[in-house]
């Protein structure tokens, strides 16, 4: 699985680092201010960087007082607001700024990627063969989102790793003992440093916690929600509202962040994302065929999922199931077209359903194959017979 990553990210760490997103401004921001800049004058100056002309280029077709990254009050709003505890992927590239440059950001990305090869693998095998394991895995590493937003100096690959990790340390409560739960909850604070994602497991274990009521899925609900604690409480992001009257007011600072605006616009947007995310694979190319086929296969593996959740009390299939709800929840948080970023969160419980839709389909076609040994041989005796 290694080198299946390592192959499929070769050429991005050669590459020019493409910096085509705001969001990767903030965090080189935060690797400045994590080097002993003060982080609002390290913001305005990378807004003002050569690595910004892309963004500024983009933005030349809108009218001045609409272009968002040459606004002071834009940016110092967005990095207070959501850049303010996604403190680890920086502080990684910290560390090698002084060996890598403006290359830290991407290469730590690109690293993440290829953890996830390991640990997508990890989390199936609890389940499932070698094969139907590696198929899987393969699968999600060449997902097109997965693809775009870790090839790019941002954390989403590192979110969707810690999100797998602790999906992993919870199965292994289960199946290993209560020792898992301190990287359990390792994961959950790492992960609350880094991205949003803490949602996924969070709503998991607490959808588990309700229906087998048991001391394991207790303590995972507990010992979770204390590692979300600190960042929650000394460091604070934006409130769900905030960031959905964000997301209405077109990525711009609202000037009405109350329910009633943001309930107003909800449910229009949310009709725009999910035509926007069924019509997805329709600008991939050559691979809007291969984008479709993987969707059906994982629709199929999801509806697996939920009938072997119901059917047998392996608290794998049912977290995982329960992880489905808690992506939704995530998603449903930005209720926004993203290109499939914020759906990325999905990835995790969608590879189990992916492995689980691979075994069906191995099993039927091995015992079709069974069925049909007795007539080849009747035949071939009937053929030395004659």
């Amino acid at each position: 699985m290694l080198a299946v990553a390592a192959a499929v990210s070769l050429p991005f760490w050669f590459k020019p680092v493409h910096w085509n997103d705001p969001d990767a401004l903030f965090y080189q921001a935060k690797v400045f201010a994590i080097r002993g800049q003060d982080e609002q004058t390290a913001v305005r100056k990378v807004f003002r960087s050569p690595i910004a002309d892309y963004l500024h280029t983009a933005e030349l077709r809108k009218p001045p007082a609409r272009r968002q990254f040459v606004n002071a009050y834009w940016i110092d709003w967005n990095g207070k607001h959501f850049y303010h505890r996604r403190w680890v992927v920086p502080l990684m590239a910290a560390g090698v700024y002084p060996v890598l440059g403006d290359r830290s950001l991407l290469t730590v990305s690109l690293l993440g990627y290829l953890l996830l090869s390991l640990a997508l693998y990890a989390l199936l095998r609890r389940r499932f063969s070698p094969t139907i394991s590696a198929a899987a895995t393969v699968v999600c590493l060449l997902a097109p989102p997965l693809r775009a937003f870790s090839f790019v100096p941002m954390t989403d690959s590192w979110g969707i790793l810690l999100e797998t990790c602790a999906l992993l340390a919870a199965v292994l409560v289960f199946d290993r003992g209560t020792g898992w739960l301190a990287p359990w909850a390792a994961a959950i604070a790492v992960l609350s440093f880094t991205r949003d994602d803490t949602v996924v497991p969070l709503v998991a274990v607490l959808c588990l916690l309700v229906l087998h009521r048991d001391r394991r899925s207790a303590l995972l609900a507990g010992t979770g929600i204390a590692a979300l604690l600190p960042s929650a409480l000394f460091f604070g992001s934006a409130s769900v509202r905030e960031n959905l009257a964000f997301n209405f007011s077109d990525y711009w600072p609202p000037k009405d962040d109350s329910w009633d605006f943001v309930l107003n616009g909800y449910w229009p947007h949310v009709r725009s994302l999910l035509r926007m995310d069924l019509s997805y694979g329709t600008d991939l190319g050559w691979q809007a065929p291969l984008w479709y086929i993987g969707l059906a296969v994982a629709v199929a593996g999801v509806v697996l999922l939920i009938r072997k959740s119901v059917q047998a009390r392996d608290p794998f299939f049912r977290l995982h199931a329960f992880a489905l709800v808690g992506a939704a929840t995530f998603v449903a948080f930005a209720a926004v077209y993203s290109r499939f970023r914020e759906e990325l969160a999905f990835l995790p419980p969608v590879a189990v359903a992916l492995a689980l839709a691979v075994d069906a389909a191995w099993k039927w076609y091995a015992a079709r194959s069974r069925r049909a040994e007795p007539a080849t041989a009747g035949r071939r005796e009937q053929l030395v017979g004659g």
